[in-house]
């Protein structure tokens, strides 16, 4: 492949200082997260909306890469209510299915209930559900998914295990094929490089509630820990599921560092 090729010949290169070939390395490794020539970068722009575009590169989530959610085992449930309304986003955004794949280990606070994820937005009848027995498996289904013909609206994963720098490019390279959004949710533990293009760390906070004291909408703290080409930041958001669409609570973001 072209990026392995690359990185190969950067071994072989003569001369040169340390910085110089430390900086080609990291123009190599840029190469593998990026969206192939010839598609032109899409976004989900509701599922994102003006809370979370201060970050961005663009005017939403970006498709066609691997965009991470770092899940923490206790907070996986409100991990879940997350991917679910990017899931509903990219529904009213886009045509074709949703996919959303699970291995069994991620389940253990129990299947996606119906009823629920139509309150939370979604169109559950277009929504596919697919559990696997490991998280090898689950990387083969979502990369089956990217791959396919029937041109999902989002493709959305959750595994325990991490990355490693070869399994992320391939999910990166699936995704491009159709330029499909892809959000896959991982454990806590970074073992090493991944290609996403984006990393994002989420953790519940208590529900906005209406003048009567009841419920009223979904609230996370959101914050964007790697992003190529935009700022890192963070939030207190929340989902607004008749108009299926994100606000931010607390204005725009705190930017915490330059772009990458």
């Amino acid at each position: 492949m072209r990026g392995a090729s690359t990185i190969a010949g950067l071994g072989e290169k003569k001369g040169g200082s340390k910085e110089e070939r430390i900086a080609a390395l990291r123009r190599a490794v840029d190469g593998l997260q990026s969206i192939p020539a010839g598609i032109q970068p899409k976004h989900v722009t509701a599922g994102a909306g003006a809370s979370l575009a201060a970050g961005l590169p663009g005017p939403g989530l970006v498709a066609g890469v691997l965009n991470e959610v770092i899940a923490a085992r206790s907070d996986r449930p409100a991990v879940f209510s997350f991917l679910f309304t990017l899931t509903a986003a990219a529904l009213q955004e886009r045509p074709g299915p949703a996919i959303f794949v699970a291995a069994q280990r991620t389940l253990e606070f129990g299947m996606p209930y119906g009823h629920g994820l139509n309150q939370l937005g979604v169109d559950v009848g277009r929504l596919i559900l697919v559990d696997t027995d490991t998280d090898k498996d689950a990387l083969w289904a979502l990369e089956e998914a990217l791959r396919s013909e029937a041109k999902p609206a989002i493709v959305v994963g959750a595994i325990e295990t991490d990355l490693d720098l070869t399994q992320s490019r391939r999910l990166n390279l699936a995704a491009a094929t159709h330029a499909t959004p892809h959000v896959l949710s991982r454990g806590m533990k970074v073992a090493g490089t991944s290609a996403a293009a984006t990393r994002w760390r989420v953790t519940p906070a208590p529900a906005a509630r209406d003048r009567f004291d009841t419920f009223a909408y979904w609230r996370w703290h959101v914050t964007l820990e790697r992003c190529r080409n935009g700022r890192t930041g963070a939030w207190l958001i929340e989902w607004d599921h008749a108009a299926r669409r994100f606000r931010s609570v607390e204005g725009e973001a705190e930017n915490l560092c330059q772009a990458e």
